[in-house]
């Protein structure tokens, strides 16, 4: 690191209200209370284009999720991240038309 430079957890450690305000009032080795889903061993990039109808659904849907996990009211492991809530429909919809077991 250059010199008269300091490591961003260098400034943290010598600051509790920026400590707070990056980690949302609590310590970075405490844990979230919010779990986050857990994601697959591995995941493929990909590029999709989907009907504005269903991007505007899909949406909302994070959106509103996403503010329940916020206040603590989404159960744990239940998605909230639009490639979960796909990875989901789709693993469904695959197991549907037996392409899946």
């Amino acid at each position: 690191m250059p010199r008269g430079r300091k490591h961003i957890s260098a400034v943290l450690q010598e600051n509790p209200e920026a400590e707070d305000f990056i980690f949302g009032g609590r310590s970075a080795r405490q844990p979230s209370s919010h779990p986050a889903t857990q994601p697959p061993k591995s995941r493929r990039k990909m590029s999709i284009r989907l009907p504005e109808d269903l991007d505007d659904v899909l949406s909302n849907v994070r959106h509103e999720r996403e503010r329940a996990r916020a206040r603590g009211q989404l159960a744990a492991g239940q998605v909230y991240e639009k490639q979960d809530i796909i990875a989901e429909a789709l693993k469904d919809w695959l197991t549907k038309h037996g392409y899946l077991s």
